[in-house]
Order: structure tokens, then sequence, then C-alpha cells
């Protein structure tokens, strides 16, 4: 097919710009930022039109395939340069048509918010605040920038806020107290350097008490502190300011701080005697808490003091006598009758008894030690038994103990084993012990193993009981008391050295044989010598039956109570019998 050669007008030359601008690829808007042409550069280097239509590009050629895209991209400046005709709403890309509404959507929030500011802006510095609760609307036909910037107008206030009190005007500081505390009172609004007397009042019609007065300062304000009375009683009271020489009074209103006092034992289980921990809270500063045990009534087992705060840190009470079981701690407040309680379980006692000695001789002394009876109580000593009369009477210490108390001394009368019963007189415990008395077993020898008739005997004894008369007799046996011949007394261990005095008769013939029995304790020995004929007849007066002149100053009874005195040991001196010797 041959070609023919048709002329070039301007018209198709401008149908295959439009064509080929139609035919190009949608440049990424990425690619456009990448590589970006500056306004002017483009500016500064157009395509002539002339250069452009003396050299067109056939259709072919200006008809890349898409695969020299990339090499276009390279070239923006060109791409900007040329001059494109808008396309069709319908033709135009989408991306173009999101990225323009983005772009709308931005700048009506910009705009909005610009509005916003101004509105702030005219608002604020307008310099004053309607207090009057109505808005004044602006003119409309008057320019914002021509308006005229209203001057602030002072508005006095006449009237006295409901909360405000008009002159003088005191503050307590703490608010709430207890009595006997001290608290601070600020003043203001008085008269310069005046004086203050301040008043407390349990009620408003109360004449009041004068407590202290303050002195203001050059601006009339005063800071002063005030102990408050121990007297008030719970509730509210107040405080009276009143300036001397002038109308000038104020007044406050305080409270005094209720609540029950706290109380913590530091046992609540034991038995009379124990002392435990207690720690108080909630009396009155400085007064006196009165102890008691289960009723309000009598005297009171303890006394506590509080401390400047109302309490008591930590202080020992002992815990009295009571019925072994549940009982109560009572603790009262002297000014302030508060009361506070604390039960308590009473455990029962055991006491304990030891002796001195478990097996004794009478008339020696018997003490006693003990521990669990109730402080500071009588403990009763009955013999065998709590019917009769107490033998006995001890006073125990505050911890329910006593040591080498009683001091009994034990009556020739008994024998063999006894019972002790000791009884607490306020706790009603007791506790028996036995124990044994043991008999008297002394020992006797003469002063001689053997003699003539006529010869002088005395005696040596050991084991008596002390400073007791001791008879000397002869001849006794089981049938017969025999004749008592000497007595003589023991010192005050019960012993006696060449005591008492008999002359062996002349008919005396053998084995001689005294008894020596104490007339208390009845302890008998036997003393034995032997009597030698004599190789002629001895001239011995006859004797006369023997009345020892001892038992006219004790008695010879035994008694359940011995005396302690000794009694004065007085022998007996016979008369000298006359003997003759034979001649040889």
């Amino acid at each position: 097919m041959e070609s023919t050669n048709t002329p070039w007008t301007g018209r198709d030359q401008r149908a295959a710009e439009d064509e080929i601008i139609l035919e190009q690829p949608e440049i990424d808007e990425e690619d456009l930022l990448e590589q970006p042409a500056p306004v002017e550069q483009r500016r500064e280097q157009p395509a002539p039109v002339q250069q452009r239509r003396e050299q067109p590009a056939p259709v072919e050629q200006r008809r890349e395939p898409p695969s020299r895209v990339e090499q276009r991209r390279d070239q923006p400046a060109i791409i900007e340069s040329t001059i494109q005709p808008p396309l069709p709403k319908n033709q135009r890309p989408k991306g173009r048509r999101n990225r323009r509404n983005l772009l709308l959507i931005v700048l009506g929030v910009i705009v909005v918010i610009s509005v916003a500011f101004g509105m702030f802006n005219r608002s604020s510095g307008s310099g004053a605040v309607n207090t009057t609760g109505q808005s004044t609307p602006l003119p409309s036909s008057t320019p914002i920038s021509n308006r005229a910037t209203p001057t602030p107008k002072v508005t006095v206030t006449t009237g006295v806020p409901p909360n405000v009190t008009a002159g003088a005007l005191i503050l307590l500081n703490p608010g709430i107290v207890r009595p006997g505390t001290s608290m601070g009172v600020n003043g203001s609004g008085f008269h310069s350097r005046a004086a203050v007397d301040l008043a407390i009042k349990q009620q408003l019609s109360d004449q009041g008490q004068v407590v202290t007065f303050v002195q203001t300062d050059k601006n009339g304000v005063f800071s002063g502190e005030l102990n408050v009375p121990a007297t008030l009683t719970a509730g509210s009271f107040f405080i009276e300011a009143r300036e001397r020489g002038s109308n000038n009074v104020a007044r406050a209103r305080g409270m005094i701080a209720g609540g029950t006092p706290q109380l913590k034992l530091g046992t609540q289980v034991g038995k009379p005697g124990d002392m435990i921990t207690v720690s108080l809270h909630g009396f009155s500063p400085g007064e006196a808490i009165n102890v008691y045990w289960n009723a309000i009534s009598g005297q009171p087992v303890a006394t506590l003091q509080a401390d400047g705060g109302g309490g008591v840190g930590q202080a020992k009470v002992q815990v009295p006598f009571g019925a072994a079981g549940a009982n109560t701690f009572l603790f009262v407040g002297a000014k302030s009758h508060s009361l506070v309680t604390s039960s308590f379980y009473l455990l029962s006692l055991y006491p304990s008894v030891k002796l001195s000695n478990y097996a004794i001789r009478a008339d020696n002394q018997m003490s006693f030690s003990g521990s669990g009876f109730g402080p500071g109580e009588r403990v009763l000593v009955f013999l065998n038994s709590t019917s009769g009369q107490p033998v006995a009477i001890i006073q125990t210490a505050q911890n329910g103990t006593f040591s080498h108390g009683g001091a009994f001394v034990v009556p020739f009368a008994l024998k063999g084993r006894q019972t002790l019963v000791f009884l607490g007189e306020q706790s009603g415990t007791s506790v028996a012990v036995n124990w044994m008395v043991e008999p008297y077993m002394p020992n006797a020898q003469a002063s001689t193993y053997g003699g003539l008739p006529g010869t002088t005997v005395s005696f040596y004894a050991t084991g008596f009981a002390h400073n007791e008369v001791v008879h000397v007799y002869v001849g006794r046996t089981q049938n017969s008391t025999g004749s008592m011949v000497s007595c003589f007394s023991t010192d005050q261990k019960g012993n006696a050295a060449a005591a008492g005095s008999y002359v062996v008769p002349g008919n005396a013939q053998g084995k001689l044989v005294f008894t020596l029995t104490g007339s208390k304790s009845g302890g008998s020995a036997s003393a034995t010598m032997s009597v030698t004929a004599a190789p002629s007849a001895v001239q011995v007066p006859t004797q006369q039956p023997f009345t020892c002149p001892l038992d006219t100053a004790s008695s010879t009874s035994t008694s359940s109570t011995p005396t302690s005195s000794t009694p004065t040991a007085s022998t007996p001196t016979p008369s000298t019998p006359t003997t003759s010797t034979p001649t040889p």
C-alpha cells in the first residue's frame, strides 16, 4: 500500500498532542515529590511552541509503550511545562478527586479553629467580668476592629456574706479538744494595741469565765493560747473575745471531744496478787483514774494518774481477791467520770507451805515458809483442825508469800503424828502439812560408878528439854514409881553436869539404879552405880522423904505453851551426914 503525503496542519498537530496527553499514564504523586521541579525553573525554560511545531514527532513515536514510563519520570520538567487543558469530570482520575476532597476538609477544619480562637481572644480581651448573670450582645453593625474597649466598672457590695462576721473575728485551733488541754485563739478586726479578754462559756447565755487576756498588735491582730477547763462536759462550748473599753466582741464555738476511753490489759487471766500491765487513753488530762473490782463501790483497789494527753502509757495494777472465774476491772475518771471496763478471769489459788522441820521434839520452835496465798492477807495456822483457835498468825507479802514466819513452839502434850492447817483469811484457800513430834531420849550417869555406903553422888545428863526440872528416883520399876531422892534443872540445851545430890544409905549394897525423868518432856534416863559393902557398920542418918524445891517455881504438870523464860536452876545442898570410919 502506497503512502500518501498529507500536508501537516496546526489543527492536526493540536489533535495529536491532545491524544498523546490522554494516552499518557498517570504520574504518581510520590514520584513528583521525589523529584520536584521548581516553578521558577520550569518558567525559565519553557518549551517554545514553534520548536514543537517544527519538530513534530510521529504518532507512532509519541505513543511510547508502558515500559518507557520510567524514562519519562526522569524528565519531570518537560511534563510540567506542557500546558494541558482541563479534563472532563468523568475522565479525571479518582486519586486526584480524593486528594482534593481531603484538602477541602482540612481547610474547613482550619477555618473553624481560627474562628473559635478569634471569639475566645475577643471575649478575654475585654478586661471585665460580667457579674449580673445577663449577656449583652454586641451591635452587628459595628466592626470588631473599630469597637472601643469598654472601661470596667467597680461595683461596691454593701452587704456581708452570711459566712463572714463583720468587724472582730476569732478562730480556734483546734476546734475539737479534750478538757484540760490547750487550744490556740487567733483574732483580727480589733483596735490597735488593745487588750482583749478571752472567756469561755458552756452556753451562749452563760456569763462566762475569763481565763486569760491578750494584747493586739498595731494591726489589731492577736494570737494567743488558753487552757480548756477540765470541768467542761461533752458537747459544744464558746470562746468569747471582748475588747476592753470597746464594743468589739467576737465568738467562736468549739467542741469537747467525746468518745469512750480505751483500755488495754497486758493479760486477762491471772490469780490474786499478780501484777498486770495496764494502758489507758481517752481520759481527761491529768485526772486521777480509780480502779475498781467488780463494782464501783467502796475503796478503789488502785489509783492511776493520767498524763497531759489524758492517758496512761503503762502502769502496774495488782489483781485483788475474788471468786474464781469471770470478774471485771472498772476504770473511772475522777473528773470526767469516763468509764471503761475489762473482763478478767481469776484463777484459783494453790498455796504451798514448807516447815522448818518435819520431825521435831516438843518445846522447840517451828517456822514456816509459804507461797500462793492472797496478797497482804493473814494466814491462820491451826493444829489438826480449823475448829479451834489458831496456834499462829502469819502476814503475807503483796505477792502472797511469807518466809520463816509463825514461830510456833511445839507443846509437850503433842506426841507422834500431827497436822498443821494453813488458811488464807481473805482468799479462803488452805493447805495442810503433816509432821512428827519426836520423843525425848536423854542420857544420864552418876558421878561415880561405885562407892561405899555414905558416898555422896551427883548426876550428869543430856538430851532433856531445855530448862526443865529433872527428878531423880531410886527403886523405880514397872509396878512402882520408886522414891524421889533428888532433882535438878537443865540448861538452855537440856543438859546438866554434877547436878543434884544423893547420899548412899548405910544399908545399901550391890547395884544401885537411879531413874532420871524430865518433868515436862517425860524423857527418862537411867544411871547405875555399885555399892561396895563396908568392912564395918556405917552409921548413916535416915533420910526423910524428898520434896523437890524446884517444883514450886514451875508447874509439875505439862503445859501446852511452855514459858520462854529460863527458870532459875537451884540445886539443893543436902546435909553432910556424919560417917564413922572404922579403925583397922
